[in-house]
């Protein structure tokens, strides 16, 4: 398998939006509970938003079957400097041998969340 979410966690670890963009297939669907469906552009410009801080990823699942990646893991975020995680969830990734082509998130935006948004 090519390690296409792999490319996609680097672009989105580095902050490289080109890195993000080129590892997404052309019918790329990002899905968010409270932002909503976006396409490649849009999520790029959408990343572009997201205050700095402090992610932490962890129980990674990797499946390679047909041809299809799928990868999902937890993750938490704090903003640069905060002592508590101010929001956490799951992200379920799907990707072909051409790139990604869906990322869905699963997550509750907590109080801690909208002090900081």
């Amino acid at each position: 398998m090519g390690g296409q979410v792999q490319k996609w966690l680097d672009g989105l670890e580095n902050d490289d939006i080109d890195m993000i963009r080129a590892a997404c297939a052309d019918d790329f669907v990002y899905d968010d509970p409270y932002d909503g469906r976006m396409d490649r552009e849009e999520f790029c410009e959408y990343w572009r938003t997201i205050p700095d801080g402090d992610w932490l990823d962890t129980d990674f699942v990797l499946q390679e079957a047909d041809g299809e990646e799928t990868h999902y893991f937890w993750w938490a975020w704090k903003p640069r400097g905060a002592s508590e995680w101010a929001i956490e969830g799951c992200s379920l990734t799907k990707a072909g041998p051409d790139g990604v082509h869906s990322s869905r998130q699963a997550y509750n935006k907590g109080a801690g969340f909208r002090a900081v948004a």
